[in-house]
């Protein structure tokens, strides 16, 4: 496990070297993807409670900016490694069943996502990604079109967790809710608010996510 403090010196190193020679390093050790991804999340998550003012240290927008790049730098190196661990490849068609990916309105977050995203894949799911700060209308326009199996929801702020509600009420409305299973997670969210919104699961991390998701299609047995 590595020191916390070079944890946010590496996430924090504007011109991503440190990064790549992290990753590389450990990844040389043996150290599986998935930890490695742990150890830079955790460190990204000291950042984001500074950002809000509730973490011992201060952070400005500009260290999210930087620690969000270097996260995907991070993301990007070790990507192959968690579908060779996965023993799969990107998933082409449905696969074990289409997910529908995106962070809520108002939320521009996107790391978590987009490492479910890949730990979705080399699960043999196939994927969709929305983007960051999404509408309803259009989760749910998508919805309706491309009729995935799963919904997965994300938000890091505790700010935009209303707009997941919002996007269940509109499917329900609309009558899509029962045709598809809905999962959210992110750093805001938690098993409670799951329930209370009417979500189908709640994803306490990307490998417990899968899990929940192998259930939705019979897979996880």
């Amino acid at each position: 496990m590595t020191d916390e403090r070079e944890i946010l010196a590496i996430l924090l190193d504007f011109r991503g070297e440190r990064i790549r020679e992290f990753c590389t390093r450990r990844l040389g050790e043996g150290a599986d993807p998935h930890a490695i991804f742990a150890e830079l999340s955790a460190g990204l998550d000291v950042i984001g409670k500074g950002f809000e003012g509730t973490g011992a240290t201060r952070y400005f927008t500009s260290d999210l900016i930087v620690s969000g790049r270097n996260m995907k730098r991070a993301l990007g190196l070790l990507r192959p490694c968690f579908l060779k661990a996965g023993n799969g490849s990107p998933t082409t068609g449905r696969g074990k069943g289409l997910v529908l990916l995106a962070t809520v309105k108002g939320d521009v977050h996107d790391i978590g996502k987009m490492i479910f995203a890949v730990t979705l894949e080399a699960g043999g799911f196939a994927c969709t990604d929305l983007g960051v700060d999404v509408d309803r209308g259009l989760i749910c326009d998508r919805v309706a079109a491309d009729r995935p199996d799963i919904l997965s929801l994300s938000s890091l702020l505790s700010s935009t967790l209303p707009a997941m509600g919002e996007v269940l009420e509109e499917l329900a409305n609309r009558g899509l809710r029962q045709g598809v299973k809905v999962i959210v997670g992110g750093h805001a969210v938690t098993a409670e608010f799951a329930r209370e919104i009417g979500a189908d699961a709640y994803g306490k991390d990307a490998v417990d996510g899968l899990k929940r998701c192998l259930s939705f299609v019979g897979a996880g047995r």
